[in-house]
């Protein structure tokens, strides 16, 4: 006998279809995902005559669209398939995958020509695979240049990355992936300097001496490097220069300058070419060794580079710095080894670049202890002869794991100096004492953070240093201040007088001329911390958009407003006048200024318009509003709509804007206005895609949780929303999640509920955000959740036999305390979970190679105090103390490489609800990580959490897995077997 849940579920669905049948949309499906296409790296021509972007879907080839914004014109051109998305871990968090490779888009400055990377096609990479070729033997990403006066498009093929120039016309540098190596050696490209033209012909070459290739087995060797002009004819277009390793335009198009790494020393070293100058290009400094890290003054009248040149025999060499005019002959040795003021045993570093003060006088050192020869007996080693051991030492700074994590960061880590130009003097700023050393504008003066004595704090506290200000013409060092949190942000005025920071709920300045510290912002009436955040550790402040460029002011953010503080002791003043917090609308300093590429306008212009961005809390509307620094009344409102909407750029030389505009139900297409916002027009046709779907809407609701504290929900509601209907119900949680109200999000597969798919199948789904007590972050989402839900129960239309629950991470932890709690869901998927937190508070996070235990102290999961101070809340928190308790059926999924979750705390809470003979499925994907980041993973989940909930919440058939799980022996023709079938 069919149950009246689902008797009315069924209607429901045979409800939308019909209604699918009649308008003629459908239900997404997960076949759907692959073939979606997002809008990415737009570019905006100088004259603001054309706009350029890729069209990109996450599956499959996709296509850069040239539109003009004065014509109907517009070209589309296909590049191929993007990568998949890297497995490895970010550069900057370590427990995130490194971002996925994108298209990269230019126009050249004359607005003539558009030049983009282009990826193998899909099925070209596909084939490759089936025929295992090599690495080296797999297709390679090429260029694209298309000609925007007809659209002829130029394609070329093997191309590593490309420049063009910010200035300067119709030319472009590309390099070219090195050829596969051949026994027979390849015709030669155009010789680099003339004595290698001059050797050319004889090919009389020394044999290649053993050591030393031994020596430079680690060396990068370079390719063809192609100077193009894009308006001359094909065969006389190009200039090719061998075995180039890095390049560098010079904005203003006269000058390209590359560094070249041959397998014939001899020509290694930095040259420079003109654009349309025949002659053979300039040797700034050449000869056997490495030349590394070409950087530019900020008017590229000069540059800096490192190299080894002076010891090329070494099996360590040391680097030393160069320095080059524009203009003249040769790049002239600035820094070598054992420089007066150079530490003793120190050399400049060729991992890390120079950089010149904001003027230009002085240049940033890097210096690093000399590269320490390894040890030959190891490479004698056998492997059953070598010992593999860590040694935790109980006085170690870090923990072993994060030694291993920065470990290749400490390898390169350097110290900074300056060198001055005019005096040819160098200081020594940091040292291991003193790591982190920040000039100002001029390199007069820096601040350091000394972390040394808080380093075995960040076990189970945030991180801590003390403030020092540096002397950098004589290095000397004075304690300004003492244990400040991480969340300081100090920054340096323009002028280089005054030094800001944040500390116990205030900004605050230093005279770097005194040392003297004042209060900035005490007589501000208003929190400048943000308010919302209910972790144990202090909050940070609300943000500052920087100083003004005059170095005498500082605009620093409330929860609302924008207010100018002076170091001088001026009143604060607030430049928003009230508007923000009368109206509950966020206001945010927005940046239209038009700068050249390269060229960092300090600060922010008081004589002119302030932009601002505003966004409601109340309905999350937005949009941008002008004021100046000496208006006396509100801001004006300028362009504002029930959107989330974003600036994106502005053309260089011309008054055109782009920006985007989305909400849940609005593709986040590209809009061309100008600088007053006035009536943005669409400039972009990616919304087209959501005409085939039934998809559906969102609405802010607001509730009160049971301690009656009222807070917004997010409610997303399917297509075609009828309030006298039944529809089932899923809740996914985190914390605060109702700003996403106008967020467009894309069908995508992945670890969590995709908020499209499933109201475009029905569901309603509500997010609703959480408020917390410090010492009961289970109880605090029970008392909010279920509230939330009676609620919006109370309105009519959610089957109260039909709820589910999903939330991954710290939202998996939530649900798995909450089943333990209540039986008020029909279904529940957790992932990552934490099941016992006294098991979890001395677990490593081994992304970032952390112990946990700050978590539980200090951070998200909101204990407050230790383990050993407070142990009934661990217990208290943990769900698998009370797994006995659970009647949901529970989906899990915890991965055996998660990066931040350690994944026996699923395997505990899954075997407590074994144990206790409950529903339960753990799913593990094999060397999968957190979150799920191979795409095959992320396709096999969706399918299974949504047939999962379908079957408890739809009554649609249980699935084959849920039935007889998946035997070990039967593992890979089971994946096959749903493959095909779903």
């Amino acid at each position: 006998m069919v149950r009246p849940f689902l008797r009315s579920l069924l209607l429901v669905c045979l409800s939308a279809v019909a209604i699918a049948a009649a308008d003629g949309r459908r239900p997404l499906n997960h076949d759907d995902y692959d073939s979606w296409r997002t809008i990415g790296a737009p570019v905006i021509a100088r004259d603001g005559q054309w706009l350029a972007y890729s069209f990109m879907p996450l599956e499959g080839d996709g296509d850069v669209i040239a539109r003009s914004l004065i014509r109907s014109t517009e070209f589309r051109v296909p590049v191929g398939a993007l990568p998949p998305p890297p497995l490895t871990a970010s550069e900057e968090n370590p427990e995130r995958p490194a971002p996925r490779r994108e298209v990269t888009i230019a126009i050249t400055s004359d607005s003539r020509f558009l030049i983009a990377t282009a990826f193998p096609a899909q099925a070209e990479t596909l084939q490759a695979k089936r025929d295992k070729k090599k690495p080296e033997e797999m297709p390679k990403d090429g260029l694209v240049i298309v000609d925007l006066s007809n659209g002829t498009v130029t394609r070329i093929a093997s191309v590593k990355s490309f420049q063009v120039p910010a200035k300067g016309g119709g030319w472009v540098a590309y390099l070219k992936e090195p050829p596969p190596e051949t026994k027979d050696e390849a015709p030669k490209p155009e010789p680099t300097t003339a004595a290698a033209a001059a050797e050319t012909g004889s090919e009389k070459k020394s044999p290649a001496d053993p050591e030393k290739q031994k020596k430079r087995k680690d060396q990068k060797y370079g390719s063809d490097l192609v100077l193009r002009q894009l308006y001359a004819p094909t065969e006389k277009a190009e200039r090719v220069f061998p075995n180039v390793l890095d390049y560098s335009f010079a904005r203003d198009g006269r000058m390209l300058v590359f560094t070249v790494a041959s397998r014939t020393e001899t020509e290694n070293g930095v040259y420079a070419v003109t654009p349309g100058d025949s002659a053979t290009p300039i040797a700034l400094v050449s000869g056997p060794g490495r030349y590394v890290k070409f950087t530019w003054d900020r008017e590229q009248t000069q540059a800096v580079f490192a190299s080894d040149r002076a010891e090329p025999e070494a099996k360590a060499p040391r680097f030393a710095l160069y320095h080059w005019k524009r203009g003249t002959a040769a790049a002239t040795e600035i820094v070598p080894v054992g420089t007066a003021g150079l530490p003793e045993g120190y050399a400049v570093s060729g991992d890390a670049a120079a950089a010149f003060s904001f003027d230009g006088t002085k240049i940033h050192v890097p210096a690093a202890p000399f590269p320490k020869e390894p040890d030959a007996r190891l490479a004698e080693l056998l492997d059953q002869d070598k010992v593999s051991l860590d040694l935790w030492h109980w006085r170690d700074d870090y923990i072993q794991p994060m030694q291993k994590v920065r470990a290749d960061q400490e390898r390169k880590r350097t110290y900074l100096g300056v060198f001055d130009l005019a005096s040819h003097r160098y200081v020594q700023l940091a040292d291991p004492a003193l790591a982190n050393v920040v000039l100002n504008d001029d390199a007069t003066r820096g601040f350091g953070r000394d972390d040394r004595a808080y380093r075995r704090r960040e076990t189970y506290d945030r991180a801590y240093h003390d403030l020092y200000l540096v002397d950098a013409a004589t290095g000397q060092r004075q304690l300004v201040y003492r244990e400040l949190g991480e969340k300081s942000g100090e920054r340096w005025s323009h002028t280089g007088r005054w030094l800001a920071f944040f500390h116990e709920k205030q900004w605050h300045v230093i005279d770097a001329q005194s040392g003297t510290i004042r209060p900035l912002s005490a007589n501000i009436p208003f929190a400048l911390y943000d308010e919302l955040v209910d972790v144990p550790e202090p909050a940070g402040s609300c943000g500052t958009a920087g100083w003004t460029r005059d170095g005498e002011s500082l605009l620093i953010y409330d929860r609302y407003d924008v207010w100018q503080v002076f170091p001088d002791g001026r009143p604060a003043r607030n430049l928003t006048r009230g508007f923000g917090r009368a109206n509950r609308i966020q206001l945010r300093v927005q940046n239209t200024e038009a700068s050249e590429p390269g060229d960092d306008k300090r600060g922010i212009d008081a004589s002119r318009p302030l932009i601002l961005r505003g966004e409601s809390e109340v309905t999350r509307s937005s949009g941008f509003f002008r004021t100046s620094f000496a208006a006396n009344v509100a801001p004006e409102q300028l362009l504002w709509r029930d959107q989330n909407v974003r600036y994106l750029g502005r053309a260089l030389e011309a008054d055109r804007v782009i920006l985007s505009g989305s909400r849940f139900d609005l593709y986040p297409d590209l809009l061309a206005t100008n600088t007053s916002f006035t009536a943005p027009a669409k400039v972009t046709d990616g919304g087209a895609q959501l005409a085939p779907f039934l998809w559906g809407s969102t609405e802010l609701l607001t509730y009160r949780n049971a301690d009656g504290v009222e807070l917004p929900a997010a409610l997303f509601k399917p297509a075609n929303f009828d309030p006298n209907k039944k529809y089932p119900l899923i809740v996914y949680l985190y914390e605060r999640l109702s700003q996403v109200v106008h967020t467009f999000t894309p069908p995508l597969p992945g670890t969590v509920v995709n908020p499209p798919f499933y109201t475009s199948n029905g569901y309603l789904i509500l997010m609703p955000d959480i408020a917390y007590t410090v010492g009961y972050p289970g109880q605090s989402a029970l008392k909010c959740v279920l509230p939330a839900i009676d609620g919006l129960v109370r309105r009519g239309f959610v089957d109260e036999n039909a709820i589910g629950i999903q939330g991954h991470s710290w939202g998996g932890y939530q649900i798995a305390y909450m089943v333990t709690q209540t039986n008020r869901f029909r279904a529940a998927e957790a992932g990552a979970v934490v099941g016992n937190m006294t098991s979890a508070y001395s677990g490593i996070r081994w992304g970032s190679g952390r112990p946990r235990q700050y978590q539980y102290e200090q951070a998200q999961s909101r204990i407050g105090r230790s383990l050993q101070d407070a142990p009934l809340l661990y217990l208290e928190n943990s769900p698998v103390f009370f797994a006995h308790r659970v009647t949901t059926p529970l989906l899990l999924l915890h991965n055996d490489q998660d990066d931040a979750v350690p994944w026996y705390q699923g395997i505990e809470f899954f075997l407590a609800l074994r144990r206790h003979d409950k529903e339960a499925y753990l799913f593990n994907y094999n060397n999968e990580f957190h979150g799920l980041r191979r795409r095959a993973d992320q396709k096999d989940f969706a399918r299974r959490m949504s047939q999962f909930f379908d079957h408890f919440l739809k009554g649609a058939p249980r699935p084959e897995w849920m039935d007889r799980g998946v035997p070990y022996l039967e593992r890979d023709e089971e994946k096959l077997r749903f493959r095909d079938s779903n």
